[in-house]
């Protein structure tokens, strides 16, 4: 009985003697890994964590990344797949960017992070808290702006954040930190500036620090507009000619055209300012009222809410359509 427990195992360990000869001949049966990785957790200087950062991983800054990808809602990233090598971590907050471990701006100041086969590096980050905008919208007739397209510029640098306002017309914009900003949103077919003016010059400037919330309340100014009815030289209705508005002081140019009754119109469609109106078909042209050129072309001038009437009668006969 002693006997044969002893033979087998002697067969035993001679078959597995053989199994591992076998495989030291193949070869082994998984090649390690010469590729390293780049983890880490992006957090702000308030030390809230900082989801959906976009990770561009360098080998030399002035080249495209070797790998971009986004961090999680918790701020962590992992970046495998990395040739052995060193790396710099660009990381992209919306609108800007730092350089890892945070708080550097210039590719140059950046820590170059050492990546090994076989092993995860951490780059963990803190960078600039950001700023917000916030506020509430309404419109002319002091109802909430709902859905209303609201767009912040740095004036600076004229780098854009956008949004929409909710139903009730809040919104909230997350903003490059301790920077200056303008404000402008669309109510109705024209956008205009915080507060309620239409001329990028007028608009109020806002400084946002880093981790600050800067409150902006606007109530949108009403558009303008112009209508009228034209005829031609005979005195019968002028359809199919095209109507142009020329804002004096901004260039700004609308078109629109007369239907088949001779009637325009344009109301809700400008912003208040002072027109000149060109009627033009084919080769002819004229402006308001009767005027052959732009020179002497009488202005027209609308008030916010306003829609004024221009009628003219053509200094041609407009043929039938």
């Amino acid at each position: 009985m002693q006997f044969n427990q002893v033979r087998r195992r002697s067969v035993l360990a001679a078959a597995v003697a053989g199994i591992v000869a076998a495989s030291s001949a193949a070869g082994p049966a998984f090649a390690a890994d010469p590729t390293g990785s780049l983890a880490g957790v992006v957090r702000d200087t308030q030390g809230a964590v900082v989801p959906d950062a976009v990770i561009g991983v360098f080998a030399d800054p002035s080249s495209d990344a070797v790998q971009e990808l986004q961090a999680d809602s918790r701020g962590r990233f992992t970046v495998s797949g990395l040739e052995a090598g060193a790396y710099q971590v660009r990381i992209g907050l919306g609108g800007w960017s730092e350089w890892a471990p945070g708080r550097i701006s210039d590719p140059a100041e950046a820590r170059t992070y050492r990546v090994r086969a076989n092993r995860t590096t951490t780059a963990n980050s803190v960078v600039t808290a950001a700023g917000y905008i916030a506020g509430r919208f309404f419109g002319p007739d002091g109802q909430p702006a709902a859905h209303a397209a609201v767009n912040v510029t740095n004036a600076d640098n004229t780098s854009e954040h956008g949004g929409t306002t909710a139903a009730d017309g809040r919104f909230r914009i997350k903003v490059r930190p301790d920077s200056t900003f303008i404000v402008n949103y669309a109510v109705g077919a024209l956008g205009q500036y915080v507060p309620h003016t239409f001329d990028p010059a007028r608009a109020t400037r806002f400084f946002v620090g880093s981790g600050e919330t800067v409150r902006v309340t606007d109530r949108a100014a009403a558009l303008a507009g112009i209508s009228g009815r034209l005829t031609d030289a005979a005195g019968a209705p002028a359809g199919g000619v095209y109507v142009s508005f020329l804002n004096v002081d901004t260039a700004n140019q609308s078109d629109t055209m007369t239907g088949s009754d001779g009637a325009y119109d344009f109301s809700g469609l400008l912003e208040p300012g002072r027109y000149k109106v060109r009627f033009s078909a084919g080769d002819n042209s004229q402006y308001a009222h009767q005027k052959p050129d732009y020179d002497s072309a009488d202005i027209i001038t609308i008030a916010s809410g306003e829609t004024a009437v221009v009628d003219d009668q053509l200094l041609w006969v407009v043929a039938p359509q």
